[in-house]
């Protein structure tokens, strides 16, 4: 879709705000102080919509949005986002539930803000969003560790899966309900952000859903497994000229925790 800006003459201050925060450059005034396209900047913008997001009077529209329809800036408490981010644990104990459908959807509304890079629309996600469907799942992915050979670079997952179902436990999904998988559309962004943009995404997802009650664990295992078999990967439902990117698991813990560790920051250099 090519790229198109809307002023309204009567709302636009000619203060220049949008020109100075334009990350490409790609915005001018006109004769009479009004922002526009400089030649060629409708295919240089990256659609960043910082225009939009910093107008002080709404006056500015990109690609037919109502600046009315946008929700306005909000912050947080900067020790209650703190208390959020040391309270997050990995959560391998969850309910025999569904995630609640709304829930399922906030996440679903939320999972179209976090940051890529070049703001490129490189990101796709993937949610199972029911325990049957996770069953299927999980039937597939043991069925293919069972025929693993012994000399698999993943043997070890398979002599530890054997453990856990011995003793009725889920070791590669963790009795999950629900998962959630990042990909990343390599046509659609620069190979240096192609590895990270999946995991800053399901960072954000995974503190959001903390604050909407639910549990979280980046699983690794999950991944390994569909990279390793394409009968695993295939339940994903991975879009075509995307390439997977990294899971997280998700549902109502059914384990609550206390009180945050106490960590230190030796990890820390500050240069002054």
């Amino acid at each position: 879709m090519k790229n198109f800006i809307a002023i309204d003459k009567e709302k636009c201050i000619h203060c220049g705000m949008c020109l100075r925060d334009c990350i490409a450059s790609c915005l001018e005034f006109d004769e009479n102080k009004v922002p526009r396209y400089i030649r060629g900047g409708d295919e240089r913008c990256i659609a960043c919509q910082h225009c939009l997001a910093i107008c002080p009077t709404g006056a500015f529209s990109f690609n037919g949005l109502n600046p009315a329809d946008s929700s306005p800036v909000t912050t947080v408490d900067s020790e209650a986002l703190l208390g959020l981010i040391k309270s997050r644990r990995s959560v391998r104990q969850y309910k025999d539930a569904d995630v609640p459908a709304e829930k399922i959807a906030k996440l679903q509304e939320m999972l179209a803000y976090p940051p890529t890079g070049i703001n490129a629309p490189s990101l796709r996600f993937t949610i199972i969003a029911t325990r049957r469907k996770m069953d299927e799942l999980r039937s597939i992915t043991y069925d293919c560790l069972d025929r693993l050979p012994d000399d698999s670079p993943l043997v070890f997952l398979k002599e530890m899966a054997a453990k856990g179902r011995a003793q009725g436990k889920d070791v590669v999904y963790r009795g999950a309900p629900a998962l959630v998988v990042a990909s990343v559309d390599e046509t659609k962004t620069v190979e240096m952000c192609r590895p990270v943009d999946p995991i800053i995404a399901l960072s954000y997802l995974e503190l959001y859903a903390q604050s909407l009650g639910l549990g979280t664990l980046f699983d690794g295992f999950a991944v390994a497994m569909a990279r390793h078999f394409p009968e695993v990967e295939a339940q994903f439902h991975i879009p075509e000229h995307c390439k997977l990117g990294f899971v997280i698991a998700l549902g109502i813990p059914a384990v609550k925790y206390a009180r945050t560790p106490q960590l230190t920051t030796k990890n820390v250099t500050i240069i002054k």
